[in-house]
C-alpha cells in the first residue's frame, strides 16, 4: 500500500514557445503539468487510463485551483510530485507540488477536484485513503472562492458588465482522447483574451509594454460545467469582479456560443508587473477610481 507521501508524477523543461510578454512561463502550461500528473496520480493508485477503459469509467475534472508562487524561466526544469489530499466515493481531490529543482521552495501549487461516473473501484480507494496527506497552506485559496459565479448564458452575459475577450473555434489538437477540450486550453483562452480586458479597464497594454510593464496571474480557480469539443464555437465573456491597490479580480465566463450555455467559469487574480525589476506594481489613484466604474454587477 502507498504511504502518505508525495510520489513524482510530471517531469519537464520549459520552452520558448511556451513563455508570454513577461518572458516566463504562460499560466496554461501550469494546468497541463496538473492534468498530466493527475493521469500518472491516478496511475500510482492503480487506475490509469488502460485500467479505466477496462471498467468502463468515466473520470473527469470538476475543478482546478492553481497558484502561481515563482517565475519558471526558458530551458528551468520542471517537477511535479502529487498526493491525494481528499477522497470520496466518487470523487478526489490531488494536490500537486510543481517545482524547479534548481531552486528553493515551491514554483506553483495545483488542486484538482476529480470526478466519476460511479464509486470508486474497491481496491483504489483503499490504496488513495492510504496514500491521502493533508493538503498544505500555501495550495490553499488565498483571494479565490468566495465569489458565486451563477449559470450564467451567454446572451445574459453584457447585462452584468462583462465585455467579449474571445471568439474562437475549438480544434481536434485542443482535445483529449475523448474528443473534449483540454483543461490547458481553457486557460489558454483566459490568458489570450486579458490583453483586450486590461484595455477595456483603462489600461493601454502597447504602452505598457513600451515601458517595460507586463500582467501577471497569481492565482486561478476554474470550474468545469459541461464539456466542450471540436468544432464548437467558443465565446469567453470576462470582467473585473473586485480590486484591491495591487490586485485585480477577474471573472471569466465561457460559453458554447450556439446554444450560449456555460463550459466553464473562473475567478483569476492579476497585477501589474514592472518586467525591469520583476516586481508587483500598485494602481494609482486614478487607476482605482477608474476601476470602480468598471466593476462588474453578478
Amino acid at each position: 500500500m502507498p504511504t502518505p507521501e508525495l510520489k513524482p508524477t510530471f517531469s519537464t523543461a520549459v520552452n520558448t514557445w511556451q513563455c508570454d510578454e513577461n518572458d516566463h512561463l504562460n499560466v496554461q502550461f501550469y494546468t497541463e503539468f496538473g492534468h498530466e500528473a493527475s493521469a500518472h496520480l491516478l496511475a500510482n493508485l492503480g487506475l490509469g487510463p488502460r485500467a479505466q477503459r477496462a471498467s468502463g469509467l468515466a473520470v473527469t475534472a470538476a475543478e482546478d485551483h492553481v497558484r502561481y508562487l515563482h517565475e519558471f524561466r526558458v530551458i528551468d526544469a520542471v517537477e511535479v510530485h502529487s498526493a491525494p489530499v481528499e477522497v470520496g466515493e466518487r470523487h478526489l481531490v490531488a494536490y500537486h507540488e510543481i517545482r524547479n529543482p534548481a531552486e528553493a521552495g515551491i514554483a506553483a501549487t495545483v488542486r484538482r477536484r476529480i470526478v466519476c461516473d460511479r464509486p470508486w473501484p474497491e481496491a483504489f480507494r483503499a490504496r488513495a485513503e492510504a496514500a491521502k496527506m493533508a493538503l498544505p497552506e500555501a495550495a490553499k485559496p488565498r483571494s479565490v472562492g468566495t465569489l458565486i459565479l451563477p449559470d450564467l448564458t451567454l446572451a445574459q452575459a453584457p447585462a452584468t458588465g462583462m465585455i467579449d475577450i474571445g471568439r474562437t473555434v475549438i480544434t481536434p489538437d485542443e482535445c483529449d482522447e475523448h474528443g473534449e477540450f483540454l483543461p490547458r486550453h481553457q486557460f489558454g483562452r483566459y490568458s489570450d483574451g486579458a490583453p483586450m480586458l486590461w484595455n477595456h479597464l483603462g489600461f493601454d497594454r502597447s504602452a505598457m509594454q513600451e515601458r517595460q510593464e507586463g500582467s501577471v496571474v497569481v492565482e486561478m480557480l476554474n470550474h468545469y460545467r459541461r464539456p466542450l469539443r471540436a468544432g464548437d464555437l467558443a465565446v469567453v465573456m470576462s470582467g473585473l469582479a473586485a480590486f484591491t491597490s495591487k490586485t485585480l479580480v477577474f471573472t471569466h465566463f465561457l460559453f458554447e456560443a450556439e446554444t450560449g450555455t456555460l463550459a466553464a467559469c473562473a475567478e483569476a487574480v492579476g497585477m501589474k508587473f514592472d518586467q525591469k525589476i520583476r516586481k508587483i506594481m500598485t494602481f494609482t489613484q486614478q487607476d482605482q477610481a477608474r476601476l470602480a466604474e468598471r466593476q462588474l454587477k453578478l
